[in-house]
């Protein structure tokens, strides 16, 4: 029987990562700030100018869960996957069964069901002070990594626009989520990484870009 379950990811200001040439309170650059007791933020730019900021996260949680069931006949706890090599795969990616000298067995295959982790949307909390963003754009982008072979970026969603707008306050932040479309798809490859970029160009006043956070909506299978 399939186990399904939801969960969101938050990330706050101080797990986000953004370009060394972007830090700082120079001139279009920006800074992690506490602003207040409980008040964290990325804020920028540090100048009166114009700054861009790239703001990332990678998904560095659970992907692809796993569990254990008794398997008849025997008293040993059997690890279950959809692939049995992604719990125990050897560096060359032969499979590796600790369990059997090496060998898998027909009880390991690829359930009918989709299995792992899949996004269902994603979303950046961020402050606009005084002047209206120029660009603001949220996308999600994987990468699958192999042993000695170049990897290519795929954009799961491409980069769209959210919302430019002064908001009500500094504390007053938008919300902004982008949906993935549906059927989701749930991540099937192993060594694999998810990222949310959130790309922002400010007008040219200081601090007028306030991020508090970004994040994931996430559903979870497994069998």
């Amino acid at each position: 029987m399939a186990r399904k379950f939801g969960g969101m990811f938050f990330y706050g200001a101080a797990n986000i990562n953004y370009p060394f040439s972007e830090q700082g309170v120079g001139v279009g650059q920006f800074a992690w700030t506490r602003n207040a007791l409980g008040d964290n933020s990325i804020n920028g730019p540090g100048t009166a100018a114009a700054g861009t900021l790239h703001a990332w996260l990678s998904l560095a949680d659970l992907k692809r869960p796993f569990i254990t069931f008794q398997y008849p006949g025997i008293s040993a706890v059997q690890p279950n996957s959809n692939e049995f090599q992604e719990v125990f795969g050897t560096a060359a990616g032969g499979p590796s069964n600790p369990f059997s000298g090496g060998l898998t067995s027909p009880q390991f295959e690829v359930p009918p069901l989709p299995w792992g982790i899949a996004v269902i949307d994603m979303f950046a909390v961020y402050a606009v002070v005084t002047t209206a963003l120029t660009t603001a754009t949220l996308s999600l982008n994987r990468a699958t990594y192999t042993e000695n072979t170049a990897f290519t970026n795929t954009a799961v969603v491409a980069a769209t626009g959210v919302a430019l707008t002064v908001t009500a306050s500094a504390t007053a932040p938008h919300v902004q989520k982008v949906s993935l479309p549906n059927p989701l798809i749930f991540e099937g490859a192993d060594l694999s990484d998810l990222t949310i970029e959130f790309l922002a160009t400010t007008g040219a006043t200081i601090n007028s870009l306030k991020l508090y956070g970004m994040g994931m909506h996430v559903a979870v299978c497994y069998d």
